[in-house]
């Protein structure tokens, strides 16, 4: 069993799998910088929100898969930053947060705007 309750964002097929499964029911995208302390809160605040919801929480480790997380901007035209979450609802950005706003209450605040329930 995984230590995180994030599932990982590590290629194509996993970006493409997390915009699919968008088309069914809000997912968040959450790119994430190992080497920043502000990431590194943020990243608390998405395990709090990913242990009381089913949404699913895809997560990007940016140092890892740079890559894929210059795919996901160009896809989506949602310009790259760290801490960032972006809230995927028919294989569309319907909302998009960074740094000190990725908390799990604004999280949950969205969350409720597009009707997803929270426990």
């Amino acid at each position: 069993m995984s230590d995180t309750p994030f599932v990982p964002l590590t290629s194509d097929a996993d970006w493409a799998e997390a915009r699919d499964r968008s088309a069914e029911t809000p997912v968040l995208i959450f790119k994430h910088s190992s080497s920043c302390p502000v990431s590194g809160q943020a990243d608390a605040e998405m395990t709090e929100l990913a242990r009381e919801t089913d949404v699913p929480i895809y997560r990007v480790v940016v140092q890892n898969h740079r890559a894929v997380s210059n795919i996901i901007e160009t896809e989506l035209g949602v310009r790259h930053e760290t801490p960032q979450t972006i809230l995927l609802h028919e294989q569309s950005p319907v909302f998009n947060t960074s740094h000190f706003n990725v908390t799990a209450d604004t999280l949950r605040e969205e969350l409720r705007r597009v009707s997803v329930s929270i426990q």
